[in-house]
């Protein structure tokens, strides 16, 4: 059983997956304590485009995007000492590392919260569940487009690659 997990931690997707399902409770949490935080504050918006007047309450989209920059600074981090630890980086890559993985996150950030408004507006679907369905729906997507661009070596920080080049 402990050969069978030692395998299944060398899968890198695996050890995403671990590191983003941590990520599912801290983005509710957060959830939970923006709206705390943001309820004294009246963000309602009233809309016509359709001929039916509409009301609706910001509060859970701000408060979303706040949750989901939380969660994603924890998970680069997470991911940068689990994840792929094998990449060693100090000072300012990390820095550079990390701006690259919050502006890949606006994508997953967009679709994620692209599903959770559809669920919460669109099927009212209580905010706590519909959050982490949008995250656990762009997963794999968020998976490939940090493993391409946030955590690809580069040949700074990967001397091998310097040494073959010549």
């Amino acid at each position: 059983m402990i050969a069978l997990i030692q395998r299944l931690f060398k899968i890198r997707i695996i050890r995403y997956g671990l590191v983003g399902g941590v990520g599912i409770p801290i983005n509710v949490a957060a959830l939970y304590i923006f709206q705390l935080l943001l309820s004294n504050f009246h963000l309602t918006f009233n809309f016509n485009l359709t001929g039916h007047p509409m009301t609706v309450n910001a509060l859970y989209a701000l408060a979303s995007a706040c949750a989901f920059e939380v969660s994603t600074i924890i998970n680069f981090v997470l991911n940068q000492l689990f994840t792929y630890r094998e990449q060693k980086i100090e000072g300012w890559h990390w820095m550079r590392r990390i701006a690259k993985a919050q502006l890949t996150s606006l994508s997953a950030l967009s679709l994620s919260f692209a599903i959770g408004l559809i669920l919460v507006y669109g099927l009212h679907v209580n905010e706590y569940i519909a959050n982490p369905i949008g995250i656990i729906l762009v997963f794999v997507y968020n998976f490939f487009i940090s493993k391409r661009f946030v955590f690809k070596p580069t040949t700074a920080l990967n001397p091998d690659v310097n040494v073959q080049a010549k």
